[in-house]
């Protein structure tokens, strides 16, 4: 047996049940009988990761799935990923499960799962535990907008031969801004497993798409869309007589950007009201969790001393995604977006945030991702927006075409001043 990794047999800083020590001898025993493995694990991995057993009520959540890449400042990351604020009160178990119950277990699995993925760093073929979700989680997600529009975005994906785990419409062609103008594009996000196969596939069907880069061939295009935020743009297609801008994303880094905020760039378009067209449970996951640090960190914003605004609240939500952004500066959006998207979308926003509003506001549990935290979350989204809407920006000379990023340019311009 080859075993490369070094096991720190010490004991845990804090005391630990008979449970906690049944759990790390069966922990050791899987680990020693694997051929190879290239992990250091310490005792801050092993009290982590037996916190995360505890949450799930159940010693085998670690033992079946091992953590494959674990490093003490994922570790750090985990704690800091924690409910920030708020108590949570431990629970009995009764004999007949309640609402009361069945919430808080969901709540306990939910952050168990949340801590699982930390650790893995979202491993392939990882499921920790997405499966034990129940169907009815996150369905605050799904919008219902009018069936004509729903029936008109589902016809324009089917015109997609390469296949598409993840798709969501957006923007001012889905949802009311406050203005209308002749050449309104439809905003579509796709989120695919494999990039570069995608876009050859896409390029085969659909080579009019796409700018010059083409004749480069899908691995150039694919290194291009890893650029700044990481999504691929072709604007200004014509499918089925519709204008559509669509962005083609990889699944890793759109979940990334959910869990990290490491652009903001797609978790800030989906903390707005969206219309999914094609689930996908780990995404479905991480966008409620990108949800609840939205309303958590928009409720901090809110002034102390005055009576909840409902509206305001979801003004502050909306806000996030352009604090920093180059585009503001530039005067390419109107000032009043933010107030017109809210108040033409509200009953959305209502909808899309209702079981989040109880959890944040209601009992004060406040969740923001690792390194946000109260006093540096704003500062910091506005450098992280800055520097992603720069880079996705300047990529879209090449990736769209100078003609087509002019176009853009100036249909923003426009729309701005149809709006004010």
């Amino acid at each position: 047996m080859s075993m490369s990794a070094y096991i720190n047999l010490t004991v845990p800083r804090s005391p630990l049940s008979y449970t906690d020590y049944s759990s790390i001898k069966y922990f050791y025993q899987v680990l020693l009988s694997r051929h190879t493995f290239n992990t250091i694990y310490t005792h801050t991995h092993i009290h982590t990761m037996l916190a995360t057993t505890r949450l799930a009520r159940t010693s085998l959540f670690v033992s079946k799935r091992m953590i494959s890449s674990a490093t003490e400042p994922s570790a750090k990351e985990l704690a800091e990923s924690s409910v920030i604020f708020g108590d949570r009160k431990t629970k009995k178990r009764t004999q007949e499960p309640t609402q009361e119950n069945t919430v808080e277990d969901l709540s306990l699995l939910d952050e168990s799962i949340r801590k699982a993925e930390y650790l893995s760093h979202g491993a392939e073929g990882a499921t920790n535990g997405f499966e034990k979700l129940p169907s009815h989680y996150a369905k605050n997600q799904h919008i219902d907008i009018d069936q004509t529009n729903t029936n008109e975005l589902r016809s324009i994906l089917w015109q997609f031969d390469a296949p598409i785990r993840y798709a969501f419409a957006y923007g001012s062609g889905v949802f009311s801004q406050g203005y209308s103008t002749p050449d309104t594009q439809t905003d579509l996000i796709f989120a695919v497993t494999y990039p570069q196969h995608w876009h050859s596939i896409n390029m085969k069907y659909n080579k009019d798409h796409y700018s010059s880069l083409r004749y480069f061939g899908s691995g150039v295009v694919s290194k291009f869309q890893e650029v700044g935020a990481g999504v691929y743009f072709n604007p200004y297609v014509e499918i089925d007589g519709k204008l559509v801008k669509y962005g083609v994303v990889s699944v890793d880094t759109l979940v990334n950007d959910l869990a990290k905020w490491n652009t903001f760039y797609l978790a800030g378009r989906l903390q707005k009201p969206v219309k999914i067209l094609r689930d996908d449970t780990k995404i479905r996951f991480w966008n409620q969790q990108n949800l609840k640090a939205a309303a958590s960190l928009a409720y901090m914003n809110l002034p102390e001393d005055q009576p909840f605004d409902e509206f305001q609240f979801y003004k502050n939500i909306t806000e996030l995604s352009y604090k920093g952004d180059v585009r503001y500066t530039l005067g390419a959006e109107n000032p009043k977006k933010i107030e017109n998207i809210v108040e033409k979308n509200f009953e959305y926003f209502q909808k899309y945030y209702s079981p989040i509003m109880n959890e944040v506001i209601g009992e004060k549990k406040f969740f923001l991702p690792p390194g946000f935290t109260k006093e540096n979350a704003n500062a910091k989204l506005q450098d992280t927006i800055f520097r992603s809407s720069t880079s996705q920006m300047a990529k879209g000379l090449f990736t769209a075409g100078v003609s087509k990023s002019v176009k853009y340019a100036w249909a923003k311009k426009v729309k701005a001043r149809a709006s004010k």
